[in-house]
């Protein structure tokens, strides 16, 4: 992605979601070697040569567009675009069991490429700038670098988390040795690991604690220590401490506590049920949660206790979860059912606001993956992941607050223009790629009719 071209963003709303939480109404920011080089009121605003492109946030009703840092999707499984709906209605046991089951034999390395690419998509058509793809299956070898090259082509920012199954009843399919599941790991480290101009990271991701050995759990935290990179593990769900205590008499945190897991690069997905205990433990070792609110609700987890991990200090980011128990990779919508969930949960409807909501989906994803010193927030030497939104449709008119616009009003129509590293991914809702020829009607055919044969093949 080339990342050298300037780019002067004019008459925008700029809300930096900086520490000082600093707005700009009518604002300016200014990409160089896709960085922020500055920002700040129009009236400061620097002339630049004429082969500059300028982006004029401005409308024909006179309202600046409001541009906001990308959003961070924390958790999802880019596979799953090709199975949206699979199993509706079973409960969490028998949704792997009779749905996913079914079909994660069956994927081919390019159904991993097409679903990476529709992931992309969705991502930023919502204003997502960065993924974390929780990585499984791999029937076929070579399956996560499809995704890679899936993601690549759109443009998304990518923390491809290789998903680790060895042992377990869940998903036998696709269980693979833990030399080799753990081999194929070091290789994705090796090559992939802060490449394309750090655009890609790779993670492990022992898929849950009982389907990931305890000799695969140890490995993935001693490569991540060796690489710098990060861990990522269902957790906290009835699933996994149901599994957890039948199969180590404790709850699943409290067991990962017990292998030296639990650190700041450690990010626990769900947790739709930790106790006193596992947050306890989560604040001390300072744990990140993905929050994936739609997916919880879709299989009957639980809301998880959000309002009370922020209260211990603990971070949280914003996930989708995958189009299989979602069904969409809509971030907009995980930041409305944030907000409506726990003041629905806690009969209260201050108990959280807009603007946390926003803090969680950006700088909070942002230091969930370990990436905070670059993303997140609108700053001058960030790299500029950016989301124009306008405002200046039926959902959002009489806008007051742009958060609360985007939290509670806004859908994928608001989001005009995305910016990944400086690069111009999507314009004016026309979506451009990474290198401004993407054809995203010839995309959607192709993974519309590798989702029909996917089905065919696994007796759907």
């Amino acid at each position: 992605m080339s990342a050298s071209r300037a780019v002067l963003m004019t008459n925008v709303h700029v809300l930096t979601v900086d520490e000082d939480d600093r707005r700009f109404p009518q604002g300016y920011l200014l990409v160089e070697g896709g960085a922020i080089a500055a920002l700040g009121p129009m009236t400061e605003c620097p002339s630049t040569s004429s082969d500059v492109p300028v982006i004029d946030g401005m409308s024909p009703e006179g309202h600046c567009q409001f541009a906001f840092p990308g959003f961070i999707n924390t958790h999802t499984h880019s596979f799953q675009a090709l199975t949206r709906g699979v199993g509706e209605g079973l409960p969490v046991w028998e949704w792997f069991s009779q749905a996913l089951d079914l079909v994660v034999g069956n994927l081919t390395v390019e159904d991993a490429r097409l679903s990476a690419q529709v992931t992309a998509l969705e991502s930023i058509r919502s204003g997502c700038t960065t993924v974390v793809d929780y990585n499984y299956p791999h029937p076929h070898p070579m399956m996560a670098d499809a995704a890679i090259e899936g993601f690549r082509e759109v443009g998304v920012r990518t923390v491809l988390a290789r998903g680790i199954i060895d042992t377990g009843d869940v998903h036998p399919s696709v269980i693979h040795s833990t030399d080799v599941e753990l081999a194929d790991c070091r290789r994705l480290l090796e090559r992939y690991h802060k490449t394309d101009d750090d655009l890609i990271r790779i993670w492990l991701a022992p898929y849950t604690i009982f389907s990931t050995s305890t000799q695969a759990m140890l490995a993935s935290h001693r490569l991540a220590q060796e690489y710098g990179s990060g861990v990522t593990i269902h957790a906290a769900t009835p699933s996994t401490l149901e599994a957890a205590q039948a199969l180590f008499g404790t709850s699943d945190v409290v067991h990962e506590e017990s292998l030296g897991m639990l650190g700041p690069n450690l990010l626990l997905v769900h947790c739709t049920h930790p106790g006193p205990l596992e947050q306890q433990l989560m604040a001390q070792h300072g744990v990140k949660v993905s929050h994936n609110p739609a997916s919880n609700a879709y299989l009957g987890e639980g809301a998880a206790p959000i309002i009370e991990l922020l209260s211990r200090g603990i971070t949280v980011g914003l996930g989708t979860d995958g189009p299989a128990s979602n069904n969409n990779q809509d971030m907009l919508a995980v930041l409305k059912l944030t907000a409506l969930i726990q003041k629905m949960l806690h009969q209260d409807p201050a108990v959280i606001d807009a603007r946390t909501v926003l803090r969680m989906a950006t700088q909070g994803g942002a230091s969930c993956i370990g990436w905070d010193d670059s993303i997140g927030t609108l700053q001058v030497g960030k790299r500029a992941d950016i989301v124009l939104m306008d405002p200046w449709l039926p959902n959002t008119v009489s806008f007051e607050d742009p958060a609360v616009s985007l939290v509670y009003s806004a859908t994928q129509e608001n989001i005009r223009t995305v910016l990944v590293d400086g690069q111009v991914v999507m314009r004016d809702r026309h979506i451009l790629g990474r290198d401004g020829t993407l054809n995203e009607r010839a995309i959607l055919r192709s993974a519309q009719a590798a989702a029909e044969a996917l089905r065919t093949r696994s007796g759907i």
